[in-house]
């Protein structure tokens, strides 16, 4: 039995079962199937709540999708968050929205996640089940937090272009200052929690699939716990915005739809090493559609037509796969 046919063979029995799967790639390895009762922890953290087991249990009442969002009911809340601004305070707000495609026939999990696994290098790829949460795929570029023993990582990513053949990118100053305001976020709770010896690089541009974003890195040592630095840097003012708890707050007045596994995190911890990522590029597979989540920061820059566009771009990097 091919290793193909053995992931395809757990995720099958998995679903049949009711029981956890999670299959994953993260950037510069291969292709790993979770074992849950090894040594390695892994983390799953939705947009609200706390961290949940992938213990096997029933979920009783199964997971649905969520409504899709029309360009209507985006821009009442575009809107809203537009005159969130006025009262000062607030200075970026994430607004996301679902985008609902037919399942294409024969739509194969398995063999789609070993296609962003090729056509998404640079990206944690995963394929997951879980009884209370339903069936997800996606393909991420955002590191929330990564490395080995003391030495970790993290970034700040703002700003969306479309790729161009001649990858020449001029930012505007609307990303440019959304950008400075994450890396402002990301330096405080840092230094706020003592880590030692941070480096911090310049903003550059990055390729995540058919789009490009600003990021800064972020390079430090660090003896605490890992689970309290996590609770530190999530939610981030890329899938939250600024002030973060304001944020919040402004999202879970307008948003209509259960973020549920979107923009939460998750990832693996072992003795010696971290991989966590936020969950972006995503979608839930139901019985006959799929739903797509995307999102942008809102500023008081923002035109509504250019954050609408912006989502529809980001929805490509799972929405071209699937049509091609």
């Amino acid at each position: 039995m091919t290793k193909t046919e053995n992931i395809q063979n757990s995720f099958e029995e998995s679903i049949s079962v009711e029981k956890p799967f999670m299959v994953f790639r993260i950037p510069g390895r291969g292709v790993e199937l979770a074992d849950f009762n090894g040594q390695t922890l892994f983390l799953l953290k939705p947009w609200k709540g706390e961290i949940f087991s992938f213990e096997s249990s029933s979920s009783g009442e199964k997971p649905s999708l969520p409504q899709e969002t029309s360009k209507a009911d985006y821009a009442k809340s575009f809107k809203k968050y537009k005159e969130a601004f006025l009262s000062g305070g607030l200075q970026k707000a994430i607004l996301s929205s679902v985008i609902r495609e037919d399942k294409p026939q024969n739509f194969d999990p398995i063999g789609f996640f070993f296609r962003l696994c090729e056509t998404y290098p640079s990206a944690f790829t995963y394929l997951l089940y879980h009884p209370k949460r339903g069936t997800w795929c996606g393909a991420t570029p955002e590191v929330l937090l990564e490395g080995k023993r003391e030495q970790f990582a993290t970034v700040a990513l703002a700003g969306t272009q479309s790729v161009v053949p001649s990858q020449n990118y001029e930012w505007g100053e609307k990303e440019k200052e959304e950008q400075e305001l994450v890396s402002q976020h990301v330096r405080a709770i840092l230094e706020n929690v003592g880590v030692k010896e941070l480096k911090e690089s310049e903003p550059y541009t990055i390729q995540a699939a058919d789009v490009v974003h600003l990021k800064t890195d972020f390079r430090f040592k660090h003896n605490g716990k890992v689970e309290s630095l996590l609770n530190q840097l999530h939610p981030t003012p890329a899938v939250a915005g600024l002030p973060v708890s304001r944020a919040i707050e402004l999202i879970d007045s307008i948003e209509k739809h259960d973020r549920s596994l979107y923009t939460g995190y998750f990832g693996i911890l072992t003795e010696n090493e971290t991989h966590v990522f936020v969950n972006l590029r995503c979608m839930q597979i139901g019985n006959q559609e799929l739903a797509l989540y995307v999102g942008g920061g809102i500023t008081e820059r923002s035109e509504m037509e250019a954050e609408w566009e912006e989502t529809r771009l980001k929805a490509k990097t799972l929405l071209n796969l699937l049509k091609s």
